[in-house]
């Protein structure tokens, strides 16, 4: 069962689920229709909390409100609704990737030109780091940068994978130059993935401690950290800034070595 249950937590995530949703979903999943005080009990979810949701998991469609001699009852959805709402997420999905295109093209036409010069994004948490990498897709000069630990394993290998078909798609160019750093954090070994057109030079650790990621592009410098402490990342979008980093990393380009 633990497995299974790792199944429905991962499908009811992709639903939009939270963690007290998923918890009180799979207790109605295991023991039928309850009260609220019932399912407080089983779920372990003070009830004060409970109630938000239940709420909640009703404007989703996932549970259902029943009344069972005036005692008020919740139950989890018959699978036909499941199925209603995976079908209702795959049409969205599918109008947004149709209206992303116009969309993009009218919000870039009526940017303003008296946006400031200079703005500091800050990202946190995985989904924060996951939304810097795929900015990155929308570099319009080549991408340089840093490397210091392997990215996969944090963002999900079937998104780098996605990432990396995206940047083959779109033509894109970048180099990288990592050290010692990075070959631990993959063991070692370089895969033999397809990565198009990138480019990866080492230099020692001695020469240049690496213990970020950065990435240079456009006008944006975007930092990092997600392999030790507080996982966070910052862009930096500032036309002088970006300038010198990118000079700097020519410089390093320049004495690093084609192979380890």
């Amino acid at each position: 069962m633990p497995s299974q249950n790792t199944q429905i937590n991962k499908f009811l995530d992709a639903l939009g689920l939270n963690s007290r949703e998923i918890e009180a979903y799979l207790s109605l999943l295991d023991n039928g229709i309850m009260t609220a005080l019932e399912l407080s009990r089983q779920s372990n979810i003070p009830r004060t909390t409970l109630y938000r949701v239940i709420e909640s998991l009703k404007s989703k469609g996932v549970v259902e409100e029943v009344v069972e001699e005036y005692v008020a009852k919740v139950q989890a959805a018959p699978l036909s609704r499941l199925e209603y709402l995976v079908v209702d997420q795959k049409n969205k999905a599918e109008a947004l990737a149709t209206l992303f295109p116009q969309v993009s093209k009218i919000i870039t036409n009526t940017k303003t030109v008296s946006q400031p010069d200079t703005k500091v994004l800050m990202y946190r948490g995985r989904e924060g780091i996951r939304q810097m990498v795929w900015n990155v897709l929308d570099a319009k000069t080549e991408i340089v940068g840093y490397t210091s630990h392997q990215i996969d394993d944090f963002v999900g290998k079937r998104f780098m994978n996605r990432w990396r078909e995206e940047f083959i798609d779109r033509k894109k160019l970048g180099r990288e130059l990592v050290t010692e750093n990075y070959y631990r954090s993959i063991g070692g070994k370089m895969n033999d993935v397809d990565w198009g057109k990138w480019e990866s030079r080492f230099i020692h650790e001695q020469t240049l401690t690496i213990d970020h990621q950065y990435d240079i592009y456009n006008d944006i410098v975007a930092i990092y950290n997600w392999h030790e402490g507080e996982v966070f990342g910052v862009e930096i979008h500032n036309k002088k800034v970006s300038h010198l980093q990118r000079q700097i990393f020519e410089i390093v380009w320049g004495v690093a070595k084609t192979t380890r």
